[in-house]
């Protein structure tokens, strides 16, 4: 009822409605702009297919509630790209508490296997008589022997039994992705309420700057869509360099590849789309990459109770170029 509601109050040529929703409307559609027609490359013409799915994201409590705070953001004189920026900023702030409790997890999950694959290996290495000390470089515990039964002894019951051991404690790696990929829903519900302001009857006029003369125009350049699609890849091969994996399996590298490919699609869609909506996933990207390295950070961590990992740093991004592949 209540996403009804804000659908009719922009419908209805009242002006006592427009103060309450902090929109300054047109005095006309302005249809005889050159550009005008390319506002409604987001109108609610959909395939039948997705028409009602599209529907129910507009109108669910999420994107109403985080539109009436664009709005309200607008109402107290930020201007439209200001209030965008600030809802994004917010929003990630919000969702801020699934990405550090995922930290915490992982950096004890990184802990918890360490030790648990040293005490399987040094069971084993006791049951043959193998001598179990430093490497070399002195920063890990290597078995001094070339006997292949033992190796695979040792390498079988640590594939058994970790994850098992890890799992009993909620520290499985499942769980831990599904807490930052939860908060996914967030951003896309609140790129619909940014749809519902800019593709009502009576939408608001979005004035651009620099090389963009209207927000409500695709960008002209393509710089915008380009600039998301680069934050996308950046964060994604940050994610590797923090997080590397020790064995790169077929799953591995199809999860790597689908989200590479549906990044690169968001960018050929994000083109067609008025600017706003990428300069707000821009928002989302840049904010999302900096707060990961903020919690790599060793003072952040230990302010939020996090355990330190050998990838944090004093200077996370700089470091982030200088860093090594870890095995």
């Amino acid at each position: 009822m209540l996403s009804r509601a804000a659908v009719c109050c922009r419908v209805l040529p009242c002006s006592s409605a427009a103060p309450s929703l902090g929109i300054q409307r047109p005095k006309s559609l302005q249809l005889s702009h050159p550009l005008q027609p390319s506002r409604r490359y987001i109108s609610n013409q959909l395939p039948s297919g997705i028409a009602p799915l599209f529907q129910y994201v507009s109108e669910s409590y999420i994107s109403v509630a985080v539109q009436n705070g664009i709005e309200a953001l607008h109402t107290m004189g930020l201007p439209w790209t200001g209030s965008i920026l600030a809802t994004g900023l917010l929003l990630r702030l919000v969702t801020s508490p699934f990405h550090i409790y995922a930290e915490k997890l992982f950096a004890e999950s990184f802990h918890a296997r360490n030790f648990l694959t040293q005490q399987i290996v040094k069971k084993v290495c006791d049951k043959y008589r193998v001598e179990f000390t430093p490497n070399e470089a002195g920063n890990k515990l290597v078995m001094k022997t070339d006997n292949k039964e033992v190796i695979h002894a040792a390498e079988t019951m640590v594939k058994e039994y970790v994850p098992q051991l890890l799992g009993a404690k909620g520290l499985q790696p499942t769980r831990i992705q599904n807490l930052k990929m939860c908060t996914v829903p967030v951003w896309i519900f609140s790129s619909f309420a940014l749809r519902n302001i800019i593709s009502a009857d009576f939408h608001p006029s979005f004035p651009g700057h620099l090389w963009i003369p209207d927000l409500l125009q695709p960008d002209p350049l393509y710089i915008l869509p380009v600039l998301v699609g680069v934050f996308g890849y950046l964060n994604l091969w940050s994610q590797r360099k923090i997080y590397p994996v020790q064995k790169s399996t077929l799953f591995i590298k199809s999860y790597d590849f689908l989200l590479g490919f549906l990044t690169l699609f968001s960018v050929v869609i994000m083109a067609q789309l008025p600017a706003c909506i990428p300069f707000y996933w821009l928002v989302v990207s840049i904010s999302g990459m900096a707060q990961a390295q903020i919690l790599r950070h060793p003072r952040v961590k230990k302010v939020l109770g996090i355990k330190r990992l050998p990838s944090d740093s004093d200077k996370p991004i700089r470091d982030l170029f200088l860093m090594r592949k870890q095995v």
